[in-house]
């Protein structure tokens, strides 16, 4: 409490020095009215009882004010039991739950994957969290006697998640299978991870697992890994072989296919590079080059850094495609598709009429359903009951069609929507030899061209400078 705040304060009538009784009663300042008054600790001490304070007096602030003797200076000289409010409980985790799976980018502009998909691995039995509970609160009185009520802490509700276990008080949370730990979105999920600390080669054999599959070698010619559900992380180098994941494909370095190699994904793809390989991506395809491959990308194909380059193959995104370099001096082909070449509209107005259609027998079985009803509550016609059955099934099946009618519907949107922001981007350099479709729309490329930006506008293709 400042001085000024303090003279505005209670003044509470002593001989020799003033008190100011802070606004909630918890606290007493003292104030020397004459430095050259004789004043020992005894004195004061009498002065503060005079006024009733008896309890919580600041002995060591009294000798201060009594050896300094400065005039109007405000000193703590007694203050009685504060309210201590509860914390609320709170989580401590084990592991990072921040981790950063983004490719690291380079000085020359290109992406290193090396730390990516680096998510914290655990062991069965491994600790993960800590709940430390809300602590005590502790209600103050004031010096008029009346009780300051605290603040009392707030218990957290139990982690939800999977694959995991508690401790019977309920306060530590332990892996129940070895594999990855992540914390997202409030939820405490180990996905069991296949591990494998070597190659995957023919000796190994093929690998098929419901979950993550995660390779610290490298993956050699011939050999198959599929992961139902999960995601494929690969630290070493992939050969000829065949990468299959619901969801992510991470290579660490990348992948000489030999024209034997495929990857499919129904999520991201990302590596180093690809080479004579056949890849399909239900994401984006990450790379720092492209040669002589096949890569199809649900939106984005991305080719990084100084010599970022496709070259040769086929590459497709429904989005964007980019890259440093497409092609080379020596013209080789290079097929580059960025959009949807097909007419969307036409499809899309095609699945609203049969969903239409489908919606109109709807009707016809929930009107036969309502007229079966209606007859057997007056009891007329108890045989019509294998009727009823046989319309209920024939409803379900209905809606299941309607159903999966409006997801192509939503897929269709969606692909619109990736066709209208379709355009390919050449950093560097673009060479003779390169074919670029655009939603359908085609050019051949018959000059170098440097650092473009290429859209379909109607019936052709632009070309804008992007210096």
């Amino acid at each position: 409490m400042d001085q000024e705040k303090a003279m505005n304060n209670e003044n509470l009538p002593a001989k020799g020095v003033e008190f100011y009784l802070s606004d909630d009663a918890t606290e007493v300042h003292a104030c020397l009215k004459d430095a050259t008054e004789a004043l020992d600790k005894k004195r004061i001490v009498y002065l503060l009882s005079e006024i009733d304070i008896k309890d919580g007096i600041r002995y060591d602030a009294i000798h201060q004010m009594i050896q300094e003797k400065r005039v109007g200076q405000l000193y703590l000289v007694a203050e009685c039991k504060k309210p201590v409010n509860g914390k609320d409980g709170w989580y401590e985790f084990l592991f990072d739950t921040d981790v950063d799976t983004k490719p690291k980018i380079l000085k020359d502009g290109s992406v290193d994957y090396s730390a990516y998909g680096n998510v914290p691995s655990v062991e069965e039995g491994d600790k993960l969290v800590i709940y430390h509970p809300a602590t005590p609160s502790e209600d103050g009185v004031n010096f008029h006697g009346e009780t300051i009520v605290a603040a009392k802490g707030k218990e957290l509700a139990k982690l939800k998640g999977k694959g995991f276990y508690v401790s019977d008080d309920g306060k530590e949370y332990f892996a129940k299978m070895p594999g990855r730990a992540s914390y997202e979105n409030g939820r405490l999920v180990i996905t069991n991870e296949l591990l494998i600390e070597g190659d995957a080669s023919l000796a190994t054999g093929d690998v098929e697992f419901i979950n993550d599959i995660h390779v610290r070698g490298n993956v050699l010619t011939g050999v198959k890994l599929i992961s139902i559900k999960g995601s494929i992380i690969v630290d070493g180098y992939v050969e000829a072989c065949e990468l299959k994941a619901a969801k992510e494909v991470v290579l660490k370095n990348g992948m000489q296919g030999n024209n034997k190699g495929k990857i499919e994904a129904g999520g991201s793809v990302s590596g180093k590079f690809f080479e004579q390989v056949v890849l399909v991506s239900g994401g984006d395809v990450s790379a720092n080059a492209i040669m002589n491959s096949d890569v199809t990308a649900k939106q984005d194909v991305t080719v990084s850094g100084k010599f970022g380059i496709i070259i040769g193959g086929t590459i497709r995104a429904e989005r964007i495609i980019s890259a440093t370099i497409i092609g080379n001096m020596s013209e080789v082909k290079t097929n580059i598709f960025a959009g949807v070449a097909e007419n969307l509209l036409a499809l899309l107005n095609k699945l609203e009429q049969e969903e239409a259609a489908l919606e109109a027998d709807m009707k016809k079985i929930t009107d036969g359903i309502a007229k079966v009803d209606a007859i057997l509550e007056k009891g007329i016609r108890q045989d019509l009951n294998t009727q009823k059955v046989k319309l209920i099934r024939a409803k379900i099946t209905k809606e299941n069609q309607i159903s999966e009618k409006m997801k192509e519907k939503q897929e269709i949107v969606d692909r619109m929507a990736r066709a209208n922001q379709s355009k390919v981007t050449v950093l560097k350099s673009l060479y003779p030899g390169t074919s670029i479709d655009i939603n359908g729309v085609k050019t051949y490329i018959s000059d170098v061209a440097e650092s473009v930006e290429l859209m379909s506008k109607g019936a052709a293709i632009q070309m804008f400078s992007l210096l």
